[in-house]
């Protein structure tokens, strides 16, 4: 069986021959330390390992202004992206890069500039005919990833005044929702008539450590109608539906369930979040995807042998779980804990 039909059995809820085994993200500083402990350095880390392979294709869902390095200092350099976001980056290592500043601060920035969320074709990678052309011959899953709307809100304000937004102009923040539901839709539409891709998925952190940035109420008057519009047009046309969300989910997965999608990943295990608790409260409603705790896998072999046996021997039986780490995989991760947990996960998690 192919990653693809793998994935696609298991987002649907039928069994595949075996657990899906995936990452989508290892830290170039892991890279190289696993070169140092015997990984080929022209190896791709995935199909050495005998993981899954996933692709996804990024869609430009900016206001397209322009971008600009305002500051180049070595370490680290200053930018404005597409929506007029600046941000301090770093070079030297693996970080997330910290908001500094933001072009739309007020109601009225938003309604002068809301128009350039125009749909184009060339939002969608140029290569985007060349990968689907490679997934069909080498059967990797392949995801497009439109700017989750809400996460573009909090993004384009920053957190504390796009929060400040939301309890103080909700019509303008479900404004701004909407465009950006339209502009996905849109693209989705534009992609599907080139050839279509295996899912949509969207990266939106809503929750931190302790639960969600906002309300459940909030979510279901504001964002809740407008995913279920993008999931609704996905499944329509045969696309399945992935949403990552670090931070604690207990609260979050049944609002994601009634939203329509068929996943949500990482499942965070520092946050709190139990795949093997997740499972029987929502494990034939929706993919449980991750929740193997980076911190297991960067003790020893016994640690991160105990971690995968404990949560893919629960999570994987009667199918919709994929294994993958509960966030990215960092330097702390030796190769051989994760190439060993690797092995045991789809042994444990076979279904034939």
């Amino acid at each position: 069986m192919t990653t693809r039909e793998r994935l696609r059995r298991t987002l649907s809820g039928e069994l595949p021959d075996r657990i899906a085994v995936c990452e989508i993200c290892i830290w170039p500083e892991t890279l190289e330390r696993w070169k140092s402990e015997g990984l080929p350095a022209d190896a791709d880390p995935i199909t050495w390992l005998g993981m899954d392979p996933l692709v996804l294709l990024w869609f430009d869902c900016s206001l397209r202004l322009p971008t600009e390095v305002i500051e180049d200092c070595g370490d680290y350099y200053i930018d404005r992206d597409g929506d007029g976001v600046v941000w301090k980056r770093w070079r030297s290592h693996t970080a997330t890069p910290t908001h500094l500043d933001t072009l739309i601060k007020t109601p009225d920035d938003w309604y002068a500039y809301r128009d350039r969320l125009a749909p184009s074709p060339d939002r969608i990678p140029a290569d985007y005919a060349d990968r689907l052309r490679a997934r069909d011959e080498q059967g990797f899953y392949l995801a497009v990833t439109p700017v989750e709307p809400m996460w573009w809100v909090l993004m384009t304000l920053g957190f504390e005044l796009g929060l400040s937004f939301i309890a103080d102009y909700p019509d303008v923040v479900e404004d701004m929702v909407a465009r950006q539901a339209d502009l996905s839709l849109a693209l989705i539409d534009m992609a599907t008539n080139i050839g279509k891709p295996d899912a949509l998925w969207y990266f939106s952190d809503l929750c931190y450590r302790n639960g969600m940035l906002f309300s459940p109420r909030i979510f279901r008057e504001i964002l809740l109608p407008h995913l279920k519009r993008v999931t609704q047009a996905c499944h329509d046309r045969g696309l399945q539906t992935i949403f990552h969300c670090d931070g604690y989910v207990g609260e979050f997965i049944p609002l994601i369930v009634e939203a329509g999608f068929d996943a949500i990943q990482p499942l965070e295990a520092r946050a709190g979040n139990d795949v093997r608790e997740y499972k029987r409260l929502y494990g034939d409603r929706i993919t449980l995807f991750g929740n193997i705790s980076v911190e297991k896998l960067s003790g020893s072999v016994e640690e991160a042998e105990a971690e995968v046996t404990a949560k893919v021997g629960a999570a994987a039986a009667g199918g919709r779980y994929i294994f993958h780490s509960d966030h990215s995989v960092p330097p702390t991760v030796p190769l051989e804990n994760f190439r060993r947990a690797v092995e045991l996960a789809k042994r444990i998690g076979s279904y034939e």
